[in-house]
């Protein structure tokens, strides 16, 4: 026994002369190019399994036992970095951003993957100071110009409504075809009432592989979104950012705020037109509106409606947050505000968030965590959108061609609004001001967005989870227009106009409801043969969905202060309520093996159950399939390309998804409706079938090829990423040929008959380099799109809708300019013009002028660009940051006709524009850029009218300076950065209307802000 207990004692004492080497500690610091410290990266010692992370003040501290060695850092969205140290003295460094670090690990869905080993299209955008430091008021309007394959496109810039329309890879299909967006794994959130300072990363999912594990909701491109958590903070970490802003329009129609010419011009229209005796004023009421106005302008105004309703707007963003963690959990909280003054007056937005996410090791194999987010606003608006009056009642018009200058807006004195005053003006012009001041929307609401999960994993590689989300709101809309009428400031009387009447009533509007989301997963992953790895998952999930709309009014308000439903009379009084539900049953999978790190496959496959769709055809199966190459990883290729290419993959996915998002929830349920109908001879009331049902409707669905290549050149200085796409939808959920037949109170079925297919290519250039202590980068992104309509309804007439061609084509007449003279008409194909008018092309050579003689573009679209382009740049030195962003588009053109360019207005009550005083064509004024008044066919949609909507947008610039961290020591600040930011400055276009970026309705009179901000970060 003794020699054995000899024996062991001599073979331990390697062993234990090891143990006893001296470690020592390694102590250094980690910050960005600004100097800022960054907490959570990830330090290790070369070739060992030693680590650590550096703490809420960049600082780490780590035990060696080697005098020398070579230190590694990691940090999602920084570069990799490695720095030898010697002599047991640690080292500090300066870790560089680069967008192509941010993938090294990308959110997908239901996960994540390593950027160099997926095949699938994704891009992801890493959320930091240059972007949250913009004066921006939603999330969606930030995206803009920063991926490929996405389109942004600002239509408006009213407060509350001025959230950017998000389209991915053109339109998917003619019902809905906005991407679905995905925030901590809850489907279906309102990414405008996410504060963009909790956004930590953001993935835009664009093909079948990377979106098919949402199926049917992934149709049209997937935006996931993860919020911060703190993970990888030893220490408690506190940030406030704050900035004010200053807003103006960016353009803004030039009305003429000069009566005495408004109404020249409608002497001059009645000149030339055949109503004159409708049309004639007063004999010397231009004269004397010309001279008294100059005295007297209560009772002769000359008002400026654009200055009376347009003002300077602000917008403020505050935000405050702590984030922290240990060994067994992290945390992030976070309050902020945004408050947004519109350039309208009485248009208010505030929203309140709040995030609490949380994370807790149970075990060393178990984890709970939860993430909620609560969101409140307040809106304050008069019109739906923008200069609308169609939801006021007795009012004249959509917008403001009605409001004449000769109007009054309000006299203090008297309290009173004004209304027309001229001898036989049209009684019914309009004054927009009693609208916004007297027939206010007020709006609240509230969110709540909360997500519980457990994970667990049993065995080395498996991992089960279960989440549960839920999502509700509760939104309270209340009006109560206060009555006023039009008053004859110089009669001193009332006028015959009653803007709101005596016995204005009140309305409550209530919408509420909830989203629930269980998901049961296991993820599997294993590596075997050292080269070989493998994972796999599976999904089960169910979503659910409940919605309630209840509205009331009642007349005969008892004060013009009350507002609610009690504080009017039930004389007169209206209701209204209804609820609907919606479920969503779903089995996922995926499966990934890669290869000796260079050979990649992907499979994923999701099955979706609807209740909107009749049993038989609720179910779709959405599968898609991916293959990937890194070829530099092939010796025979790295020999002679690993000086110049650093990286290569090719990467060709094929696939299916689904898209019942056009589907009402109740369309294939029949539903009854009230008619009146005869029993002998007596009318009597009952209940009819409101619809027939199509049983046979279904998914609409889409099949999506994508053949893509990453490559890096000089070390990843530069990096390239090209993709081309072919998506076909097929069944797009159309009007059947019975709804030519029926009429009434029947609705026709809708059958799957549309066909779309879009084709494209994306391109993303990166160059990421340093020069001295100058460090900067380059990234120029662009993106094609070509869509054609394959198939259609039954009946399909000409138009800019037709069958192999882009869907809203630019389909119109071809103009010869404007006659001249009489000759001019006369050597013109016979049409029905005089001097003045715009003469139009026979291309048909018929000897008439019908819509046979329009010209159809194929290459060009009316409602959106075909290209997308867009250039960022950014350089830093000694602390101070300099960043830009140009964004454009091309490949649309439009007709900039709209109500305030119309030379054959219908009613006298016009608000005439400057530019139609000086460019309209007259005898007097033969170069005059638009056709003669009260001129035939002038309104028709010829290429006179036409643009190009071609556009280049300095969309962002700014300037920032950090204060170096060894100057706030000394008062614990960690870091110090102020900041200035100019949106929407500058735009290059030949696009003569407001904004060539908009879509919709022309004669929208609330134009895009251009913004100047200020603010500060400080992290303590």
């Amino acid at each position: 026994m003794t020699c054995l207990s000899t024996a062991a004692s001599a073979n331990r004492t390697p062993t234990s002369t090891y143990y006893q080497q001296e470690t020592r500690e390694l102590r250094g610091r980690v910050t960005d190019e600004s100097k800022t410290p960054l907490p959570g990266v990830t330090v290790t010692l070369k070739g060992s399994k030693q680590g650590t992370v550096t703490d809420a003040s960049g600082f780490y501290s780590l035990k060696v036992a080697a005098a020398s060695g070579i230190l590694e850092f990691t940090f999602i969205g920084y570069a990799k970095q490695e720095q030898a140290y010697a002599d047991f003295k640690g080292v500090d460094i300066q870790m560089t951003f680069d967008q192509k670090a941010l993938g090294e690990v990308v959110v997908v869905g239901y996960g994540t993957q390593k950027k160099v080993n997926m095949v699938g299209a994704v891009s992801a955008i890493k959320v930091d100071e240059a972007i949250t430091s913009r004066a921006l008021p939603n999330a969606s309007s930030a995206l803009s110009g920063l991926v490929p394959g996405l389109a942004v496109t600002q239509s408006t810039g009213m407060a509350g409504r001025n959230g950017a329309a998000l389209m991915i890879r053109g339109l998917g299909t003619v019902n809905n075809a906005n991407p679905l967006v995905v925030v901590d794994g809850m489907p279906d959130v309102d990414i405008n009432l996410i504060n963009i300072n909790d956004i930590e990363s953001i993935s835009v999912l664009k093909d079948a592989t990377s979106a098919s594990v949402y199926g049917s909701r992934a149709a049209n491109g997937v935006i996931l979104i993860t919020t911060k958590s703190g993970k990888g903070l030893k220490k408690t970490q506190l940030n406030f950012s704050g900035s004010l802003a200053l807003t103006k329009p960016t353009k803004a129609f030039d009305f003429m705020p000069d009566y005495a010419r408004g109404l020249t011009m409608h002497q001059r229209q009645a000149a030339v037109g055949t109503l004159r005796p409708l049309w004639d004023f007063k004999d010397g009421t231009i004269d004397q509106w010309m001279a008294m106005s100059m005295i007297d302008p209560l009772r002769y105004p000359n008002t400026d409606w654009w200055d009376v309703i347009i003002r300077d707007g602000q917008l403020q963003n505050y935000n405050v947050s702590a984030a922290g963690g240990g060994e067994n959990s992290n945390f992030f909280i976070s309050l902020g505000v945004v408050d947004e003054k519109g350039l309208q007056i009485n248009n208010d937005f505030t929203r309140y968030n709040a995030r609490f996410n949380y994370d807790y090791k149970l075990r060393k194999n178990m984890n709970v965590g939860v993430r909620f987010n609560g969101s409140w606003t307040k809106f304050v608006y008069a019109l739906e959108d923008g200069f609308t009056d169609d939801n006021v009642s007795n009012t004249a018009g959509f917008d403001l061609q009605y409001a004449i200058a000769g109007i009054t807006p309000y006299d203090p004195v008297s309290g009173y609004y004004g209304g027309v005053m001229a001898y036989n003006e049209d009684a019914q012009a309009y004054n927009p001001f009693t609208v916004y001041q007297n027939t206010l929307n007020r709006q609240n609401r509230q969110g709540a967005n909360s997500t519980f999960y457990l994970d667990w994993s049993p065995i080395e590689g498996l991992t089960a989870r279960v989440d549960y989300s839920l999502n509700y709101y509760n939104q309270f809309r209340w009006n109560a227009a206060t009555p006023n009428r039009a008053y004859n400031f110089q009669s001193n009387t009332f006028g015959t106009r009653t803007y709101v009447g005596d016995n204005a009533g009140v309305g409550n509007f209530t919408n509420t409801g909830y989203k629930t989301l269980l998901n049961g997963s296991l993820n599997y992953k294993r590596t075997f043969a050292k080269n070989h790895e493998i994972s796999a998952m599976v999904v089960y999930t169910e979503e659910y969905w409940y919605d309630r709309y209840q509205g009331s009014t009642r007349n005969d308000r008892l004060h013009p202060t009350l507002h609610e439903i009690d504080a009017a009379l039930t004389t007169t009084q209206t209701t209204g309520g209804n609820s609907s539900t919606e479920g969503l049953l779903s089995y996922i999978g995926r499966f990934n093996y890669t290869a000796f790190n260079k050979y990649l496959f992907e499979f994923n496959g999701r099955i979706d159950g609807s209740s909107k769709f009749l049993p038989g055809h609720q179910y779709g199966f959405f599968p898609s399939v991916a293959l990937g190459w890194r070829f530099t990883e092939e010796n025979f290729i790295k020999q002679y390309t690993e000086n110049i290419l650093s990286q290569g993959k090719f990467r060709i996915s094929y696939g299916s998804l689904g898209n019942n998002s056009g589907i009402n929830r109740y369309e294939q349920q029949p539903t009854l409706a009230d008619a009146a109908y005869m029993i002998g001879d007596n009318a009597s009331k009952g209940f009819v079938n409101r619809k027939l049902v199509n049983s046979s409707l279904s998914w609409e669905k889409n099949t999506v090829l994508n053949i893509g290549l990453d490559l890096g050149f000089f070390d990843n200085r530069l990096s390239a990423e090209l993709d081309y796409y072919n998506r076909l939808t097929t069944g797009m959920v159309r009007p059947s040929e019975m709804s030519i037949m029926l009429t009434g109170a029947y609705d026709a079925p809708r059958r799957n008959i549309g066909d779309l297919r879009n084709k494209g290519v994306e391109l993303n250039l990166t160059w990421s380099d340093k020069i001295g202590e100058i460090k900067y980068g380059v990234n120029l992104n662009g993106s094609y799109n070509s869509t054609t309509l394959e198939k259609w309804n039954e009946f399909l007439g000409k138009g800019y809708t037709f069958l192999n061609m882009p869907y809203h084509f630019l389909y119109t007449f071809e103009d010869l300019g404007v006659a001249q003279t009489w000759e001019d008409v006369y050597n013109a194909t016979p049409q029905n013009a005089s001097p003045g008018d715009i003469l139009r092309k026979d291309l048909n050579g018929d000897g008439r002028i019908t819509a046979e003689d329009k010209k159809a573009y194929p290459n060009i679209q009316r409602d959106r660009p075909t290209t997308y382009f867009a250039l960022g740049a950014n350089v830093g030195w000694k602390g101070i940051d300099l960043s830009f962003l140009f964004q454009g588009a091309t490949g649309r053109k439009d007709y900039i006709m709209n109500n305030y360019n119309n030379t054959s207005p219908s009613a006298k009550r016009y608000a005439w524009t400057w530019d139609q005083w000086y460019n309209i064509w007259s005898l007097d004024n033969r170069g005059g850029s638009l056709p003669r008044l009260s001129g035939n066919a002038n309104r028709e949609e010829t290429s006179f009218w036409l643009d190009d909507m071609t556009y280049l947008r300095l969309k962002n610039i700014q300037l920032g300076y950090t204060i170096p961290s060894n100057l706030l020591k000394r008062i614990g600040v960690n870091s110090f950065r102020i900041f200035g930011s100019a949106e929407n400055i500058m735009t290059l276009t030949n696009f003569r209307g407001l904004d060539p970026e908009a879509t919709g309705n022309r004669s929208n009179a609330y134009p895009v802000n251009k913004s100047y901000s200020a603010g500060v970060n400080v992290g303590f």
